[in-house]
């Protein structure tokens, strides 16, 4: 009874392992917009010396609900916002998706996997991958989806566990040309609109935060190969059997989304946040992002009026965008 319990509890924290390491990018039904008392996704940025105003948007990027032009515009003042500004910034290139969909660049090669190796993460000299797997079957999951998803033909001279810490990754570079973001949305009107495009930081610099394991192949080093594959199974057949859609909490999150419900959804990622076995460092991931993009923020508000268009998360918090600047002594408030 008691290996059956272990067994129980070891998939337990795998599936916790999984949710966690999976990127909050959004997947799931449609909502319609309602009026709430919430904060919601829109933020106008003033004083400090600033001679126009700008705006802060909290976008999603994808990964399973294709956005609609009337679900991103239905959020209050965001068209109007969208025409009092110069310049959209987003948190990196977006035409990247149209080389991603085109096949012209892999999932692996964006994240930047045949870049991001050490000593830990190559695999034994005379062990296979073949050899770490309970069945065939197993197997041949496996490697279809590392040869053609991820979309490396060596993926077999690196560990499971460096495969394992990347599919949240995997996820997330997906929903970039898997489903229309709201950020494409936005980016399609600002197009449409003659607004510049701009970025807080290179394609090569965000998906080197995509592929990034926020430590945790550092943190457990010792782990026996046959435990990294089945973790690396268990990962993948997940993301398999769900069709690439995030299953719960993660519609949750959708859901707070598109009700314009920052409340809810900051709930949601703080209850992730305080579980040990589904925390791999998100917090901690998303606080060094914002670090590296607000004096980028700084510089470009301080130029003339824009909207900074950003995942949701990033606002959120202590650590969010918001808090930060208002650290710094801009007034940020909620467009009604």
């Amino acid at each position: 009874m008691s290996c059956i319990r272990n067994k129980r509890t070891m998939k337990k924290s795998i599936l916790s392992i999984i949710l966690a390491g999976v990127s909050i990018t959004m997947m799931s039904q449609k909502s319609s917009h309602s009026t709430t008392n919430n904060p919601g996704w829109l933020w106008e940025i003033s004083g400090n010396g600033l001679t126009q105003k700008s705006y802060l948007f909290g976008t999603c990027h994808g990964g399973g609900h294709s956005f609609t032009h009337d679900e991103v515009f239905g959020f209050g003042g965001v068209g109007k916002a969208l025409s009092n500004v110069k310049t959209v910034y987003f948190e990196t290139d977006l035409t990247v998706s149209n080389r991603l969909a085109a096949k012209e660049m892999s999932i692996a090669e964006y994240l930047g996997c045949h870049k991001d190796i050490n000593k830990d993460d190559l695999m034994p000299d005379g062990i296979t991958y073949e050899s770490l797997f309970d069945s065939v079957a197993q197997y041949q999951e496996v490697h279809q989806f590392l040869s053609q998803k991820m979309g490396d033909a060596e993926y077999w001279k690196k560990t499971p566990l460096y495969w394992f810490n990347h599919l949240s990754g995997y996820n997330l570079a997906k929903g970039y040309y898997g489903f229309r973001a709201a950020d494409g949305v936005l980016y399609q009107e600002a197009v449409k609109r003659g607004i510049k495009i701009g970025q807080l930081e290179s394609t090569e610099q965000h998906s080197q935060w995509l592929g990034r394991p926020n430590n945790t192949r550092r943190q457990h080093p010792n782990i026996q190969l046959k435990a990294q594959a089945t973790l690396l199974y268990m990962g993948i057949h997940g993301i398999q059997n769900n069709g690439d859609q995030m299953p719960e909490p993660f519609r949750q999150i959708v859901a707070a989304y598109l009700e314009n419900d920052s409340c809810s959804l900051h709930n949601v990622l703080e209850s992730l946040a305080m579980n040990p076995a589904s925390n791999l460092g998100l917090p901690l991931q998303t606080h060094a992002m914002n670090q590296a993009w607000c004096p980028v923020i700084e510089q470009n508000i301080a130029k003339g009026s824009c909207m900074v268009a950003v995942g949701a998360r990033h606002l959120l918090g202590q650590n969010g965008l918001i808090a930060m600047l208002r650290r710094k002594g801009y007034s940020v408030e909620a467009v009604k």
